[in-house]
């Protein structure tokens, strides 16, 4: 995982839905991506090197429309 893998996902985050578990707006994500990149690969890749997965990245919740 490299820091523009994970700006690139940022930059395509949808600006219009609905607030996740984190309460950060997409919109907020998509203003600091660039700047919050490196430090959330440096988190990515801790948690990998370790075996770590954050109970909030275990569960997915779906909503049908």
């Amino acid at each position: 995982m490299i820091t523009k893998e994970i700006a690139r996902t940022i930059s395509h985050l949808l600006n219009n839905t609905v607030l996740g578990l984190d309460r950060i707006p997409n919109k907020a994500l998509k203003t600091y991506g660039l700047l919050i990149a490196p430090w959330l690969t440096d988190v990515a890749r801790a948690c990998f090197a370790i075996g770590y997965y954050p109970r909030l990245r275990r569960s997915i919740t779906t909503v049908i429309l």
